[in-house]
C-alpha cells in the first residue's frame, strides 16, 4: 500500500460528533439545520452523501469505527454500561496502535465508551494521550474530564468549548511532529446529568445549559417537523426538543471553526487531514421517534399509537444509520468533491492506512475498504453500494433500491422499504404478494445470510 501522494506525512484531525443524524447539516437542506463551518468545511473538500456508521447506538458503531471490524466481530452489539469492565476486544488492533507505532503522535479527546478496565483505557489502545471520558460526557457544562489519568472538574465552562479548548493544547504540545488527534464530541447527546445548581425548566431529557450564542438562531425560527401528522404526536414537546438539538449541534458546529481557524493561524492546514463525521445518526420526529436505534416515542403517552412495539422502538431506520461525512484535505482533494457511493465508518481504517502511507500487516483483517479511489476519481470508480448493518438482534442488508430488515427476535418484526419510492421508510412491504417485491425480499435475504455467514456472525444459522 502507497501514500496518496508523497511528501511529509500529513497530520490527521478526525472529529467525531455524538448523536449527530446527516440530516442536520446545512449542505442536506434540511429547512432547520444551520451548519456553517461544516457546510464550508465540504465546500473545501469531499462531501459524501451516503455515509452510514454499521450500527445505530454508541459503543458499536465506536468500536467499528476504531477497529474497522463489525458488531459481531468486536464483540460490542449494544451500549457498554458505566463502569461494566466489558468492552472492545482488546486482541483487535486499532487504527491509533497503527499510527502511533510508525511515528506518529497520538491523542484522543472527548468520549471513549468502549471500557472502563485499565487495560481498555485509550492510553493502552494507541492514543499516548487522553484528555476525556471513559463513558459519556454526561453533561453540557462543567465536565468532569480524565485529564491525562487525573479525573478535573472544569468549574463553568461549557463541554464542546472545553474539548476545543483541550484538542488545540495538543496541537501545540506536537508541534511539528506527524500528528493524528481524534476529537469525540459529547455534543449533540442529550445530557444526562447537570451540573450542580442547575435544573431544566421542565421534567424531561434536556440538552441543557448552553450557550446563549448556539441557541440563538433557533429562539424563533418556524420550525419544520419531519412528520408533523404522526398520530398522537407531542408537537411542543418535539419542537422544544428540535430547538435545543439542533442548538447543540451549532456548538459543535462553532467549535470545529475555532479549530480550523488555528490551523490556519499555525500554517497546518494544508498538510493536514481533516474528517469529520458522527458515531450514528439521529432522529428528532421523524417516525414519530426522538433518539436513535433504541428509538423513544415522541408521543403524548410516550407510546406507539400500534401498539407493536410499546414504549420503544429498536430500529435501523436511514436517520439512525445515516452520518455526516466530510473529509478535507487541501494538497490532495479538490474543493467542491460531492460523492454519492455508499460508505461506512467501517472504511475509515484502511482509508487512513493509505492517506499515512502505513502498510497494513498481513495479519489484519479489516471488514470496510478504502475510499481512497472515490476520492481520487468517483466517477470511474466501480463500487458496491451494498450496505450490511447491526444492532442486538437486529440485521439489515440495504442497496439504493431496497431494505431489508430481519429481528432475530422476533420475525414478525421484520421489515421490507422499496428506498425508490420510499426513501422516508414509511411503507413496510414484509407482507406483500407482489410479486417483484417477493423476488426481491428472497433475494435480499440470500444476501443477507451470506453476508452473515461471511464474516462469522453468531446469528448466522449456517
Amino acid at each position: 500500500m502507497t501514500a496518496f501522494g508523497q511528501g511529509k506525512k500529513p497530520n490527521v484531525l478526525f472529529i467525531v460528533a455524538d448523536d449527530m443524524g446527516a440530516w442536520t447539516l446545512g449542505s442536506s437542506k434540511n429547512a432547520n439545520s444551520f451548519t456553517p463551518v461544516l457546510d464550508k468545511l465540504a465546500e473545501q473538500g469531499a462531501l459524501f452523501t451516503n455515509a452510514f456508521s454499521v450500527s445505530v447506538v454508541c459503543s458499536p458503531s465506536r468500536a467499528a469505527l476504531i477497529s474497522g471490524r463489525y458488531p459481531s466481530e468486536s464483540n460490542v452489539l449494544d451500549i457498554i454500561p458505566q463502569e461494566s469492565k466489558n468492552g472492545l476486544d482488546t486482541s483487535l488492533i486499532l487504527w491509533p496502535e497503527l499510527l502511533k507505532d510508525s511515528g506518529y503522535k497520538t491523542a484522543l479527546v472527548g468520549k471513549w465508551h468502549l471500557g472502563e478496565a485499565p487495560e481498555a483505557f485509550p492510553e493502552n489502545r494507541g492514543y499516548s494521550k487522553f484528555s476525556g471520558f471513559l463513558h459519556g460526557g454526561l453533561l453540557s457544562k462543567e465536565p468532569i474530564l480524565r485529564l491525562e489519568g487525573k479525573d478535573t472538574v472544569f468549574t463553568n465552562k461549557y463541554t464542546p468549548d472545553v474539548l476545543a479548548d483541550l484538542t488545540m493544547g495538543y496541537i501545540d504540545e506536537f508541534e511539528d511532529k506527524p500528528w493524528a488527534i481524534s476529537l469525540h464530541f459529547w455534543a449533540p447527546h442529550a445530557n444526562t446529568r447537570f451540573p450542580k445548581g442547575f435544573s431544566p425548566p421542565y421534567d424531561d431529557r434536556s440538552w441543557l445549559p448552553m450557550q446563549d450564542q448556539d441557541m440563538e438562531y433557533w429562539r424563533h425560527l418556524k420550525l419544520e417537523l419531519p412528520e408533523p401528522d404522526f398520530p398522537n404526536l407531542n408537537i411542543e414537546r418535539t419542537e422544544r426538543m428540535m430547538r435545543e438539538y439542533l442548538s447543540s449541534v451549532y456548538s459543535v458546529d462553532r467549535n470545529v471553526g475555532r479549530i480550523l481557524d488555528y490551523l490556519q493561524e499555525l500554517g497546518l492546514n494544508k498538510n493536514t487531514i481533516v474528517i469529520f463525521t458522527s458515531d450514528h445518526g439521529y432522529m428528532m420526529g421523524h417516525h414519530g421517534l426522538w433518539h436513535k436505534g433504541n428509538g423513544r416515542w415522541l408521543t403524548y403517552d410516550e407510546k406507539e399509537p400500534s401498539g407493536i412495539y410499546i414504549d420503544n422502538r429498536p430500529n435501523m431506520y436511514d436517520n439512525s444509520l445515516r452520518v455526516p461525512f466530510i473529509v478535507k484535505w487541501p494538497e490532495k482533494i479538490k474543493s467542491g468533491t460531492r460523492i454519492s457511493e455508499t460508505v461506512t465508518l467501517l472504511d475509515c481504517f484502511p482509508t487512513l492506512l493509505e492517506m499515512t502511507g502505513i502498510e497494513q500487516p498481513t495479519d489484519l483483517i479489516l471488514s470496510g475498504k478504502s475510499f481512497m479511489p472515490l476520492l481520487s476519481d468517483a466517477r470511474t470508480t466501480d463500487w458496491d453500494n451494498t450496505f450490511y448493518g447491526q444492532y442486538k438482534s437486529l440485521r439489515c442488508i440495504q442497496t439504493r433500491e431496497w431494505k431489508f430488515i430481519i429481528d432475530n427476535d422476533n420475525f414478525v418484526r421484520n421489515e421490507l422499504y422499496h428506498l425508490l419510492n420510499d426513501p422516508n421508510e414509511q411503507n413496510n412491504l414484509i407482507n406483500s404478494r407482489l410479486s417483484f417485491v417477493l423476488e426481491n425480499k428472497n433475494k435480499l435475504q440470500k444476501q443477507l445470510f451470506e453476508k452473515m455467514k461471511e464474516i462469522g456472525d453468531f446469528l448466522s444459522t449456517e
